[in-house]
C-alpha cells in the first residue's frame, strides 16, 4: 500500500525475530534476512532464561522486587559504567517481555524462578514451550514462539542463507538499505541490525577481546558459526561507535565441545598453590574472572574415587532444569574415558597427584584436610557452598585442568540510545539505522549481571528498534 514503510531486519535470532514481529504488527513491510540456513541464532542455543524484575511470575511466588532495585543492581555490578537510561529501558522492557512472550504461548512456572546473577532475588525466568526442533533448551522455545507468530504475518518475509556485507547510505549518511554478499542491493526506509556478536569471528576476537582466544585450540563458541561480527562491522563503517569490552567465558576441561553452565558441587577447584579460591558452583558471571586472577591463571578440578563411583552414569544431565538431556563433561562414563586417555590426571596419594599436575603438595593436602572436615560437619565453612558435598579422601585421586575458554557472549558492540537508534561517535543517531541484541554494546560491563540478561535485552531492544523504526513510541 502507498506509504507503507519498508523495514529490513538483518539477523533472525531472538532480537531479529522480535523486531520483525513488532515491525510487522506496526504495519510495515518487513524483510528478515538471516545468514544461516536456519533461524534462531545464538538464542536458539541458549538456556532461554529471561532476567526480569517486578513480574507477575515473581509476585505469584511472593517475591517482592522492583525495576528500581534491578537498575540499582545493574549499576552496582557495572561500577556505574553503564548509561542509566539504557538500563531503565532494559529493566522496564524485560518486565513487559514476560507477559508478551506469554501471549505468544510461552509459560512460566513461579517455582522454577532462580537466582541467576549475583543478587539475592530470583529473577531468572525459565520458559516452557515447544522447541520446534530449533535447539535443545529454553532458548529454542522462545525462538519457536516468535517464529510461529512471524510466520502468521503476511507482511513479513524471511529469507535464510543471505549474508549482508554492507549498508547502503544516501545523502547525509542516511542508511537507505543493505547489500548482500551476492551484490544484491535491497532498499529500505530503515535497517535494524540484529546480527548477534562475534564469538565465531577469530579476527574480531583478536582485535576486541584477545583474552577470549589466549587458550588456543581450547576455545570455542556456543553460538552459530555465522556470528562473526557482520553487524558490528557494518555499523562501524556507517559511522557508529563501539562500546563495551570482554564477554562471558565458561570454564572447560577440554573434553570436547560440551557446555556445562553449572558445575557439580562434588568438585573442588584449586590453584597451583593447592588452595581453594571459590564456591565451585558460583555463577559463570564471575568464574572466569576468578580463575584468571589465580597464579598463572591456572585452576584444577579435584575429586576422589568415591565421588567418581557415585556419579550418575547415564551420560547426560539436565543443567537447565528443563527436562531436556544435554551431554555433560561430568558423568562417570566421560570421566573414565578421560582418565584412560590421560587427560584427567590420577594419583595414589594427594602428594603424587600434586607432583603429576604441578600443584603444591602441602597446599593441596591442607585444603583437602579442611574440606573433608567441612564435609563431615555438613557445612563448607570457607565459601558456604550448597549442594551435595563430597570428601576428597578415597584413593585414587583425580585432577583435571580447567580454563575459561568457552565463549558465551561478546560484550563489545554498537552504541545505541534508549530508543535503539545506533549512535555515531558524536553521540548522534545515524538516520535509518537501529540495533538490538548482541550486536549492541554498552549493556554489560566487565562482569555479566546474570543469566538471562542477554536474551532479555535482545527481546527488549529488538522490539524497541521496531517501534522506533516504524514511528511508534519506544
Amino acid at each position: 500500500m502507498a506509504g507503507t514503510r519498508r523495514i529490513v531486519v538483518i539477523g533472525a535470532g531472538g532480537a531479529g525475530l522480535a523486531a520483525a514481529l513488532e515491525a510487522g504488527r506496526a504495519g510495515a513491510d518487513v524483510l528478515l534476512l538471516e545468514a544461516a540456513e536456519q533461524v534462531g541464532g545464538a538464542t536458539a542455543r541458549a538456556g532461554g532464561v529471561v532476567y526480569a524484575s517486578d513480574t507477575p511470575v515473581q509476585k505469584a511466588r511472593g517475591v517482592q522486587d522492583s525495576v528500581d532495585e534491578l537498575i540499582n543492581y545493574y549499576m552496582t555490578v557495572s561500577r556505574h559504567e553503564l548509561e542509566p537510561r539504557l538500563l531503565r529501558a532494559s529493566a522496564e522492557g524485560t518486565r513487559q517481555v514476560i507477559g508478551w512472550l506469554e501471549d505468544l504461548g510461552i509459560t512460566w512456572n513461579p517455582d522454577r524462578l532462580y537466582i541467576a546473577g549475583l543478587e539475592h532475588k530470583p529473577r531468572g525466568h525459565m520458559p516452557t514451550g515447544d522447541t520446534r526442533g530449533l535447539g535443545p533448551a529454553g532458548g529454542a522455545m522462545i525462538v519457536a514462539a516468535l517464529l510461529t507468530a512471524v510466520e502468521r504475518a503476511d507482511n513479513v518475509e524471511i529469507r535464510t542463507g543471505t549474508r549482508c556485507t554492507s549498508l547502503l547510505t544516501g545523502e547525509d549518511q542516511v542508511v537507505v538499505g543493505v547489500r548482500t554478499e551476492t551484490g544484491e542491493e535491497i532498499p529500505a526506509d530503515a535497517v535494524i541490525l540484529a546480527t548477534g556478536g562475534f564469538g565465531a569471528g577469530t579476527e574480531m576476537l583478536r582485535k576486541y577481546w584477545p583474552d577470549a582466544v589466549r587458550h588456543g585450540d581450547w576455545h570455542w563458541y556456543l553460538g552459530p558459526d555465522t556470528n562473526i561480527g557482520d553487524g558490528v562491522r557494518m555499523g562501524l563503517a556507517a559511522g557508529g561507535e563501539l562500546r563495551g569490552r570482554g564477554g562471558t567465558l565458561l570454564e572447560t576441561p577440554n573434553f570436547g565441545r560440551l557446555n556445562d553452565a553449572f558445575t557439580p558441587p562434588w568438585l573442588i577447584y584449586v590453584n597451583k598453590h593447592g588452595h581453594r579460591f571459590v564456591d565451585e558452583t558460583d555463577t559463570y558471571c564471575v568464574m572466569p574472572h576468578l580463575i584468571g586472577r589465580q597464579p598463572e591463571g591456572r585452576c584444577w578440578a579435584v575429586f576422589d574415587d568415591a565421588a567418581l563411583q557415585k556419579v550418575a552414569d547415564g551420560g547426560y544431565v539436565d543443567p537447565y532444569g528443563l527436562g531436556v538431556d544435554l551431554e555433560s563433561n561430568w558423568t562417570a562414563a566421560m570421566l573414565r574415558r578421560q582418565i584412560e586417555a590421560g587427560v584427567v590426571t590420577s594419583g595414589a596419594t594427594l602428594a603424587e597427584l600434586a607432583a603429576r599436575t604441578g600443584i603444591a603438595a602441602a597446599g593441596l593436602e591442607a585444603t583437602a584436610e579442611q574440606w573433608n572436615a567441612d564435609v563431615a560437619g555438613g557445612r563448607d565453612t570457607v565459601f558456604e557452598k550448597q549442594g551435595t558435598l563430597a570428601p576428597v579422601s578415597t584413593a585414587p585421586f583425580y585432577a583435571v585442568e580447567l580454563r575459561p575458554a568457552i565463549i558465551g557472549i561478546t560484550f563489545a558492540g554498537l552504541r545505541i540510545d534508549h530508543e535503539a537508534r545506533v549512535l555515531d561517535t558524536a553521540g548522534r543517531p545515524i538516520p535509518g539505522l537501529f540495533a538490538g541484541g548482541e550486536v549492541v554494546g554498552g549493556l554489560d560491563a566487565d562482569v555479566y549481571a546474570g543469566g538471562g540478561t542477554s536474551i532479555g535485552n535482545a527481546l527488549v531492544f529488538g522490539r524497541t528498534a521496531a517501534r522506533t523504526a516504524t514511528g511508534g513510541a519506544a
